[in-house]
């Protein structure tokens, strides 16, 4: 299995995931040119995409789909409320033929993998997760939720690699010129994940297979790599694990991230 987290935050986030039998893409939230040249560079063919796990309907996170449906023919796979609240634009686009309708918490196969979406907590009409699994080796994929209920932590354990919201810095957050109300949004449940909430709830899911962290949907504003990374790494001592044996990456919105096969 192949991952590659080709843009993520705000402005666009989208993550390419490559299989024996398939090639998914996470999300279509940048432009088609993006996505092509993001991919380009790490010897991948933006023609090969087949499936499309659209995790939620907010912009940021599915504006590039209008464009890329009118030149490669897809299945999508996004929740029945998630695909309601779509623009129309970009609803329009899309082939009625190719959606197939998910559930949170009812796996679906998609060739080798198996998909498990799950809910997670923010300010969308229906947004998910992904746990996707093939021959023992897992991702979890959790980005754009204020936290994480204690009921999904015993599934989402132990997985090979975390593609974890690590979305803003309390303290820039509330220093910034943001709206106060603004503040308030991200910093509820129904928001974003600050470093620190991120870090402690890793504490509860990293296990011994557990190799890389992919830290996602970084503010530019609110957030630095050297923020994201320095949280991370000193509430791990405190929960006695150690960073040493993680490779633990701060994904952009700029460019993409190394691939990662395993």
């Amino acid at each position: 299995m192949k991952v590659i987290v080709l843009a993520s935050g705000s402005k666009g986030n989208a993550t390419y995931i490559e299989t024996s039998d398939s090639n998914i893409l996470i999300d279509c939230g940048i432009s088609r040119r993006q996505l092509i040249t993001r991919m380009a560079k790490n010897n991948l063919n933006f023609n090969s995409i087949d499936k499309i796990l659209v995790t939620h309907e907010h912009n940021d996170h599915v504006s590039g789909l209008r464009v890329l449906l009118s030149k490669i023919n897809p299945q999508i796979y996004m929740t029945k409320l998630s695909y309601n609240h779509l623009h129309f634009k970009t609803k329009d686009n899309i082939n009625k033929d190719n959606i197939v309708f998910i559930k949170p918490y009812e796996s679906f196969f998609i060739g080798s993998l198996l998909i498990y979406p799950f809910s997670v907590s923010h300010d969308s009409n229906d947004a998910i997760g992904f746990k996707i699994t093939e021959q023992e080796k897992t991702i979890v994929y959790l980005t754009d939720s204020g936290y994480i209920p204690k009921k999904d932590f015993a599934f989402l354990k132990n997985a090979d690699v975390y593609i974890f919201e690590s979305n803003y810095d309390v303290t820039m957050l509330f220093k910034s010129k943001r709206p106060y109300y603004l503040k308030q949004r991200i910093d509820s449940v129904k928001g974003h994940m600050s470093n620190s909430d991120s870090a402690y709830n890793l504490t509860q899911l990293i296990g011994e297979k557990t190799k890389q962290i992919i830290l996602a949907h970084p503010s530019r504003e609110c957030n630095t790599p050297e923020k994201a990374l320095d949280t991370h790494i000193e509430i791990y001592k405190e929960y006695e694990i150690s960073a040493d044996e993680l490779e633990i990456i701060v994904a952009s919105q700029d460019f993409p991230t190394k691939l990662i096969e395993f």
